[in-house]
Parts: C-alpha cells; structure tokens; sequence
C-alpha cells in the first residue's frame, strides 16, 4: 500500500508538469482517479477541466513520445521539458526491476487506448539522461563563501553575483596562491573561467573546473552590502552549448 502511494504520488507529479508544458496549470489534488476495476488497481486519470481539442491530443502526443522515448538514440521535442521528463523517469525508481505498470493513453475521439509498458529499466535510462548534466565552457564572476583547501580535490564555494547560487569551483595547486590571496579580503571578487557543469532540469552551473582566474576591481563595504541586497530581483540564463 505504501509503494502504490508513493507512485500514484509521483504519478500525478508527472502529469501536472506534463500539463504545464502545454499551457495548463493545476493545483495538487486536481487530478482524480477514476473508474477503479474490480480486483485490480487500474484506474482513469482525469483533470476535471475544460481544455481545447488540440492541447488534449498534444498532452496525448507527449504521453506517447515519452512513453516511447530512448535517451540513447533520440532527443525530446520543444513541447517537453526536462523537468517534466525526469519526473516521468522518477516513477521508474519506485517499482521493482521485475515490475510493470500499463499506462494506457487515450487521444481525444479515440475509441480505444493505446497500451505502453513502464518499466524499472527503461525509465532509469530517462533518469540518468535527464541527471547528466551538460558541459560547456564559461565564466562565472562572485565571491569565495568556503574553502576547502585540504579537501582530497580542492575546491572553493563561490557565490555567483549574478544569482547568488553557489558554484563548487575545483582548482588546480598552480592556482593555489591565487585563492588564497582572494580569501583574504571579505570583498574581493573574482572572474572564474573554465569547464562548467549545468544542471541539466535547472540549467544552473553546478560545478566549475578553473583554468582562469581573474581578480575583480575591489568593492567598498557599502557597493559590496549594496550589491547582495540587489541579488533576489537579479535573474539569470544559461544556453546549452548547441543553441544559438
């Protein structure tokens, strides 16, 4: 009873990101399951909300398309995001290596559904496609928060000016002086350049392997207090290595 929660859970998860997708908000406990078969746990999803034809059947088409979907050989269309595909994925984690579960996808006007399997297998491949996170090189300007300078890979947490996130920066011994000098002053800020590693759902930077550093103008006490209070209204983007 615990497993079926955990992924009826997890389940309604995935379609409420799946309908965001498509120009669809809803609220947790909108989606209802319907129609229960006798001696089974089978059941109808269904939002009770007026939606056109055409978001249907495109909610439908990307039910298949994930259904269907093979990391490895394909990539998902626009309509899907990754965050929508790895909490498909996630429903994978919750059944057993030797567990299916049927999701049957019915188009608007169609008579019948059509019938895919979930399987431990193949949604693990969805999630450790979707957890890989994407490489590219970069920049990233910010302040040194914490050094782990005896760390068995030394690395520094540097708090991005631009978001205020923290990015775990590895650096080599060459450049150990250089961060050590940075830590001296509470303001100092630096410009890190090298191989970035994105979150691949959020596109934030995650990790950082440095192969530049570059100390920044210093700022007074007050541009510096200034500047953090300025950081909540700030946003910022990320582009994969492949879009323009």
């Amino acid at each position: 009873m615990a497993k079926l929660g955990r992924i009826a859970e997890q389940t309604e998860k995935f379609l409420r990101a799946l309908a965001a997708d498509n120009g669809v908000e809803t609220k947790p406990g909108e989606w209802l399951a319907a129609d229960f078969k006798n001696s089974s746990v089978e059941y109808q999803a269904e939002l009770p909300a007026e939606v056109s034809p055409a978001v249907a059947q495109l909610f439908a088409g990307g039910l298949e398309l994930l259904a269907d979907y093979d990391p490895d050989n394909e990539g998902l269309n626009g309509r899907i995001s990754d965050a929508t595909a790895l909490e498909y994925a996630k429903i994978g984690s919750l059944i057993d290596p030797d567990e299916i579960i049927r999701m049957g996808i019915l188009s608007p006007h169609a008579q019948t559904p059509k019938w895919r399997d979930i399987t431990f297998t193949a949604l693990s491949s969805i999630r450790r496609a979707m957890e890989q996170p994407i490489a590219a090189h970069g920049a990233v300007q910010g302040i040194i928060h914490s050094w782990f300078k005896e760390a068995r890979d030394p690395h520094f947490a540097l708090r991005e000016l631009a978001s205020d996130d923290f990015v775990k920066v590895f650096y080599p011994s060459s450049m150990y002086e250089q961060v050590a000098r940075a830590v001296q002053e509470r303001t100092t800020t630096l410009m890190v350049s090298g191989l970035l590693s994105y979150d691949r759902v959020t596109r934030k930077a995650t990790e950082l392997k440095a192969e530049r550093i570059e100390k920044m103008d210093m700022m007074s006490p007050q541009e510096f207090d200034s500047l953090l209070g300025a950081f909540p209204a700030f946003e910022a983007s990320y582009l994969d290595d492949d879009e323009d």
